[in-house]
Parts: C-alpha cells; structure tokens; sequence
C-alpha cells in the first residue's frame, strides 16, 4: 500500500531526473515549456497594482530561479526553493553575479513536507508548481501555504488551462498514470481553494514563454488568506 511520503519521495526524484536530463541534453538551457527568463506581465501588474513595495516573497517551485532573481533585482526579499537539487545549483550560478545587498536565497524545500517556518511570507508566487504536484495532495498543499503565509498574506497561482492542448504528459506511479501538468478551469480552481482562502480573481491568461510561441494558455489565481476572528 503507497502513502503520501512515498508520493513525495516518488516526486522528488522524478524532477530531479527529469531536470538532470533537460540539463544535460540542453546545455545548462531551462526547456520547460512554461520556462521565462522575465516576469511575466499580469504578475508585474499585480504588483504594481496592489503597491507592494516591502515584501517577503516565496517562489514556489523556483526551478532555475529566474522568477527569484527578477524579483530580487526588484528590491524584495525572497526565498525561491525547489525539490531539485539540479535546478536550484542553476539558480544559485545565474544568480552569482547579483550584488552582495541582494536579498536572495535558494533552498531545498517540498511544499508537500516543507521545513520552512511559519507565517514568514507576504506572497507567494506559484507558478507551475500546483498543477505538477495536485493529483498527489491537494489537501497538504493548501495546509501548508496556509501555514507559511502572514495573516492577510496574498498568493499568485497560475496553473495550465483546459484550453491548452498541448504540452500533454503522463508520469506513472505504483502502476497509475498521473497526468503532468494537470489542467484547470475556473470551476475546478473556485472548488478547490474557495473553503481556504478569499479568491480575489480568477482569470484567463498565458505561461509567457522563452521557449514556445504561442505561450501555453493558462489560468492566472489570487488568493489571499483568511484572517481568523
């Protein structure tokens, strides 16, 4: 009988394998079709938006850490952690150059077992991560966002639409095939998040890429979490 810790294990090593092997074949180049070098617009505009200006940012699911790095050059403080050790040894070489003021930090980190402390996080920006790791608990998921967010802290989430065709995969675990990236509407998304958090918006937009044109379709989240009575 398989547990979630041996979910977590199996998911682990699968994208450490994996980007073992999009590292070697690529020449140190991030090939994930959803992969940006810069921010991506809608979430520049949030920021602008909602005038964030002194704040402690999660990238969840960091990978080569461009994301990370970007905010970082933007003046905030930010943690980016990923379960490859792969990935974030390219992170922390892209970001070398960075001057020493620069607060940016890489950890080995699963948001399904995360060793972070609490209530730490202003935002947290998942940007791929969920829609890799939901069909292996949502439920842990959302308990430890939850966990790491402030009191009224807010999340960018953007997961892979049901409008995109493309980019279909399937990984097996313990003889079922898990399909990877999951796929989203806006119906899923309400159902899954609206006991947790306040959804703020939900709206249809693109994983702007460095690698595929057109961009993969997707669905941009905010949330923002409850604060208890």
């Amino acid at each position: 009988m398989t547990t979630l810790k041996d979910f977590i294990k199996w998911n682990e090593d699968k994208w450490e394998t994996k980007n073992k092997e999009m590292y070697t074949q690529s020449d140190n180049e991030n090939t994930w079709p959803w992969f940006s070098k810069e921010l991506d617009s809608d979430v520049i505009d949030f920021i602008g938006t909602d005038k964030i200006t002194s704040t402690k940012i999660l990238d969840l699911g960091t990978c080569s850490g461009t994301q990370a790095i970007a905010l970082a050059k933007m003046g905030y403080d930010v943690v980016g952690t990923d379960v490859s050790t792969t990935a974030l040894n390219q992170a922390i070489e892209l970001a070398k150059d960075l001057p020493a003021e620069t607060k940016l930090e890489f950890l080995i980190d699963d948001i399904l077992d995360t060793k972070l402390n609490d209530e730490q996080f202003d935002l947290i920006i998942d940007r791929g991560c969920f829609h890799s790791i939901c069909c292996i608990s949502t439920k842990k998921y959302i308990a430890c966002l939850k966990r790491l967010l402030k009191p009224g802290g807010k999340i960018i989430l953007k997961t892979m639409s049901l409008k995109e065709q493309r980019f279909v995969g399937y990984d097996t675990f313990a003889g079922q095939q898990i399909p990877m990236p999951y796929r989203f509407d806006e119906e899923i998304l309400r159902n899954i998040f609206s006991a947790h958090f306040t959804i703020e918006k939900i709206e249809d937009s693109f994983f702007y890429s460095s690698v595929v044109n057109p961009p993969a379709q997707a669905i941009l989240t905010i949330l923002s979490n409850k604060i208890s009575l």
